[in-house]
């Protein structure tokens, strides 16, 4: 060995040898442990911020399951290829470079622990494994260089400098990859006396063959001393890249199999607020003050705009904009404050007083981080009232990022530790506390709508009538309350009698579900009502609920169990589909119209209701035209979150959301609307008015009645 390295040569068996033609090409092992070092260094750092949260949060149970979404969602990347070009590229960038990293583990692994030589079949074909996935990952990165700087969608119009320096360097690395292997391939062809004697590296590496070509003209001195000079540039790269992870962009890496293994694994409800008579505080007015899974969120999300593109708040001009003046406004804040809070825990203090530690510290720059107020400075009472918790944001964030829980929790802090709200919340809170519906009308003629619409006799109004009953009601407050509303609860019990069913009833003793309380803020008005209806239940042995209002449902299906409320719950779509199926109700005319369908957030994407209500519509003999934002992509009609109560004021050059929505659902020129929901039937139904539309907006139990006629 000259120089500290071995020859490179024709091998009699297809191989190769790692290092051969570098120059002391063992310090390489020696020099890792340098990247290594900076990488486990950072690695301490960010954890270390991540427990500065004082929030607690659990989530260590299901061990299986959330092993499982990490395989699943890390090494599928079953979220990120939804957005299949964008996606894709990720997916062939993640395992091209994830195998280019394991074989050159298996070459430390021949350094270190003297592994055999792969050789013959086996080298050829784990060769060809690696170059083939690393061409598709430099391939990936180009596609996703252009996307962000050619083609420059609204989602990633956020763009800084540190995104073209990583992907310069992930090229760079992948490149030269390519340059080095093309080099030793063609200084191997030189050296062959025969060219069959180095034909298997065709097959073993394509694309190495492909680059080898450029260097034919080459002599073989010039190939040689160009494959040591790459292979050093080459690995300094990659020893960059490794320290540079903890520190850049490239952390999404390992900050999202954290969030994939830590990720909200039970049914969408709020968290849950215990002990709420002895609470000290409510909701979170410090950033600080989040979980340690909030703070992990801010490290995991990569600005890829995905829930930007679907929020209605952003798409009609809000101020919410889920990417940028919500989680990353909330990042560069934490990034800001917490080296001072850490300064105040290595000086013994509490982390409440790095406020006055910053005060007195001489650099002046420190005062404005600690003084920021994060609900008023940094995310803004405008953004955070903007939200509809549609869930548009959850839902299609590859890294499972959880955004509604933390506008929950300052709307908490804002409206039972501050006081401040809109006039219009106050006034539904009030109606609630008083006659326990948002309308405010009086609680006492809440079974008056059975009278008005002739079901009296079709229904058992448990405290009066005191009958046995499998289907308790919960008809809500727009079944009691809404007249356009009392029509659709009229159709529901009508259909339930054909089918034999005779629901029950709480009439007086039914109170509002208290979903628009908790998500506008009022944790302590939603348990008492939830307390309240929970009582009644238990006092008439209540087991299966059926609802037409998704937001009834959610909180009566996802919620109630956090205080000890488990039924079975039914979405009135779903008690249709049921019936349908089961051949218990006749539906005895084709209606044969043409119609488009509005997916309600809460029966949607936070349930995954989607098929029930498309197989009632089909049958009842309907053309359904699917429009493009359905389904999981289905657009907000702007009433979720307790928005139902809030005013909406239309931005300049945008419509309000409802408005939007409903120029979607008349874009193929129904001849109906179908909603599921009391909320979405209003909005609509008010869309639908505003352009003067022919449409009929129908909520599904009528169209099903319309069928039984």
């Amino acid at each position: 060995m000259i120089f500290g390295y071995e020859p490179l040569e024709v091998y009699e068996v297809p191989m190769r040898v790692v290092g051969a033609n570098v120059p002391y090409e063992w310090l390489i092992y020696i020099f890792m442990f340098i990247p290594l070092a900076v990488f486990c260094y950072g690695l301490y750092k960010r954890i270390r911020v991540w427990l500065l949260a004082n929030g607690r949060i659990n989530r260590a149970d299901n061990f299986w399951s959330r092993l499982w979404s990490l395989i699943k969602y890390s090494f599928g990347q079953a979220k990120v290829v939804k957005k299949p070009l964008a996606g894709w590229m990720h997916f062939f960038l993640f395992w091209g470079f994830l195998v280019l990293f394991l074989a050159a583990g298996v070459d430390a692994m021949h350094f270190w622990l003297h592994w055999p030589k792969v050789e013959g079949g086996a080298y050829i074909g784990f060769s060809w494994i690696v170059d083939v996935l690393g061409f598709l990952a430099m391939i990936g990165i180009i596609v996703l260089a252009f996307i962000r700087y050619v083609q420059k969608p609204d989602r990633l119009n956020d763009t800084k400098s540190s995104d073209g320096w990583v992907i310069f360097l992930i090229f760079a690395i992948l490149f030269t990859g390519f340059l080095i292997e093309g080099l030793r391939i063609a200084a191997q062809i030189k050296l062959a006396t025969r060219i069959d004697e180095i034909l298997y590296e065709a097959k073993a590496s394509p694309f190495g063959w492909m680059f080898a070509h450029l260097f034919s003209g080459m002599s073989l001195d010039g190939a040689l001393v160009w494959h040591r000079l790459l292979w050093w540039f080459h690995m300094t790269l990659a020893f960059l890249f490794i320290a540079l992870v903890p520190f850049s962009k490239l952390w999404h890496i390992f900050v999202s199999m954290v969030n994939y293994f830590t990720r909200d694994m039970g049914p969408s409800a709020c968290r849950m607020v215990y002990n709420i008579e002895e609470a000290e505080s409510f909701g979170v007015e410090k950033i600080e003050d989040f979980t340690w899974k909030d703070i992990i969120d801010l490290d995991a999300c990569i600005r890829c705009g995905r829930c930007q593109e679907n929020c209605p708040a952003y798409l009609t001009g809000k101020h919410l904009n889920p990417k940028l003046t919500l989680i990353q406004a909330m990042k560069q804040h934490w990034d800001a404050k917490a080296p001072y809070l850490i300064a105040a825990e290595d000086a013994g203090h509490h982390a409440d007083e790095a406020a006055e530690m910053a005060m007195t510290a001489e650099a002046e720059e420190v005062k404005p981080v600690m003084e920021q107020n994060l609900i008023y400075d940094v995310v803004t009472t405008d953004v955070i009232w903007d939200c509809t918790n549609c869930r548009a944001c959850m839902e299609h964030c590859p890294m499972f990022i959880e955004h509604i829980p933390k506008i929950i929790e300052m709307r908490r802090n804002l409206v039972m530790w501050q006081g401040d709200m809109p006039g219009e919340a106050q006034m539904a809170f009030t109606n609630m506390e008083r006659n326990y519906n948002p309308w405010g009308v009086g609680f006492a003629n809440r079974a008056n709508w059975l009278n008005e619409r002739n079901v009296r006799e079709l229904v058992n109004l448990v405290p009066e009538d005191g009958e046995e009953f499998e289907y308790l009601l919960f008809g809500g407050c727009a079944v009691a309350f809404d007249d356009r509303y009392k029509r659709v609860g009229e159709a529901l019990v009508r259909v339930a009698a054909q089918a034999g069913i005779k629901l029950g009833y709480l009439g007086t003793e039914e109170y509002c579900c208290g979903d628009s309380a908790r998500r506008l803020g009022n944790e302590y008005l939603y348990q008492t009502l939830v307390n309240s209806n929970i009582e009644s239940f238990n006092n008439y042995g209540v087991k299966k609920i059926i609802t037409p209002c998704p937001h009834c449902y959610n909180a009566l299906k996802n919620e109630y169990p956090q205080l000890n409320g488990n039924y079975e719950v039914y979405h009135s779509s779903e008690f249709l589909a049921k019936l349908i199926a089961e051949g218990k109700i006749k539906l005895n005319k084709s209606i044969g119209a043409k119609l488009t369908y509005h997916d309600s957030c809460f029966l949607g994407r936070h349930n995954k209701v989607y098929d029930e209500p498309r197989a009632v519509i089909k049958a009842t003999g309907c053309n359904l035209v699917e429009i493009e934002r359905s389904r999981e992509y289905g657009f907000c009609c702007g009433a979720g979150g307790g928005r139902m109560w809030l005013e909406e004021h239309a931005v300049e050059g945008y419509k309000r959301i409802n408005d939007t929505r409903t120029d979607q659902l008349l874009e193929p020129n129904p001849e109906m609307v179908i909603t599921n929901c009391p909320f979405c039937l209003t909005m609509i139904n008010d869309g639908v008015k505003g352009v003067e539309s022919e449409a009929k907006v129908l909520d599904l139990p009528e169209l099903v009645w319309q069928a039984m006629q």
